[in-house]
């Protein structure tokens, strides 16, 4: 029941992010349910062990909701991915009308974008979560900021 509680505020922003890899509502609640799934199915031992919630003071509370956050978004990463990216021709035909700039983008460069601008993440944080080197995350964020803002400019004229 502990870890119900310290994940159960955190659903609101999984699916935020899963929405935004899929902007299918049955899809993007199965990644957060998926995610959820393999998180406690791999990190089974550590979550076990962890402290009760009534022994932790409100900081490390906090942290510990980050941590598995954390966690959880590395697994989402990798499922939202690549169930976005299986389902692209699906995505095409049902596409937000809303957004119509950022759902085009990659689903990685979404991921990234989301993630260092809805959360806040440091570079370094989101390096750890998606697995990918500090550089690709880099290029990551400044090609997807530049294609928004030229889809907002109408194009950038040299």
């Amino acid at each position: 029941m502990d870890f119900f509680e310290l994940v159960q505020p955190l659903t609101d922003k999984l699916f935020r992010l899963a929405y935004s890899l899929i902007p299918d509502d049955l899809q993007a609640e199965q990644i957060v349910i998926d995610s959820l799934n393999v998180y406690l199915l791999k990190e089974k031992k550590s979550i076990l062990a962890s402290r009760d919630l009534e022994t932790l003071s409100n900081k490390d509370i906090q942290l510990a909701r980050r941590n598995h956050f954390k966690g959880i978004l590395a697994y989402m990463a990798e499922i939202g991915v690549r169930r976005s990216t299986q389902l692209s021709d699906q995505l095409k035909r049902t596409r937000a009308q809303e957004f119509v700039a950022f759902f085009n983008l990659e689903p990685k460069v979404k991921l990234v974008i989301f993630l260092r601008y809805e959360f806040q993440f440091t570079v370094d944080e989101i390096v750890d979560i998606t697995s990918m080197p500090r550089y690709e995350v880099i290029e990551k964020l400044h090609n997807g900021r530049f294609l928004l803002l030229n889809d907002m400019n109408d194009g950038v004229r040299p």
